[in-house]
């Protein structure tokens, strides 16, 4: 009588593991399938990006270069870039991103550099120059803000950051280091 009971409760068991594996492998197909996403190759490295605005609780801004830790050469320009949900949604308007150096304000606007043109800011740049005294990387541990807002959504806003090492290198053009 007590082998059927750990049988059945084995076969219980058995399933409920099997029904869990197909319905994480169909939450899971939905959500990253192919339609979903898109594959951008920086140098050697390749990342997907998904559509951020699908994602609420994602974020709405990326910084995709420096990357988090990297090490940047102080007193020259920084070229920083990253992807957005630009307008992707219908609903908002004049999107735009940002960015702030060490907690300084005021945020300076990026250039939109999307498909789409001027307003895109699906893709976008700036460019940290060190002549700006309040918006630039100093020797040590530097914080790299980005912003996303829309003028006439305020659950649109959105912040990412990453943090780099100011390093000082009096060699040609070198402005990153890995």
């Amino acid at each position: 009588m007590q082998r059927l009971y750990k049988w059945r409760r084995s076969i219980r068991v058995s399933l409920i593991l099997l029904f869990s594996s197909i319905l994480l492998t169909l939450v899971t197909g939905q959500l990253f399938s192919k339609s979903h996403a898109s594959m951008l190759v920086t140098g050697n490295k390749s990342i997907f990006a998904f559509p951020l605005t699908k994602y609420p609780n994602g974020h709405n801004v990326r910084i995709t270069s420096p990357v988090n830790d990297e090490k940047v050469s102080i007193g020259k320009d920084l070229v920083i870039s990253g992807i957005s949900a630009g307008n992707s949604n219908a609903t908002y308007i004049n999107c735009h991103v940002s960015i702030m150096v060490n907690g300084i304000k005021p945020y300076r606007t990026a250039t939109a550099s999307g498909a789409s043109g001027s307003g895109d800011y699906s893709k976008w740049t700036f460019t940290l120059t060190p002549n700006l005294m309040y918006n630039s990387i100093k020797a040590g541990q530097d914080k790299i803000t980005a912003m996303y807002s829309c003028a006439n959504s305020p659950t649109s806003l959105s912040h990412y950051s990453v943090n780099v090492t100011g390093i000082n290198i009096n060699i040609g053009n070198i402005t990153r280091l890995k």
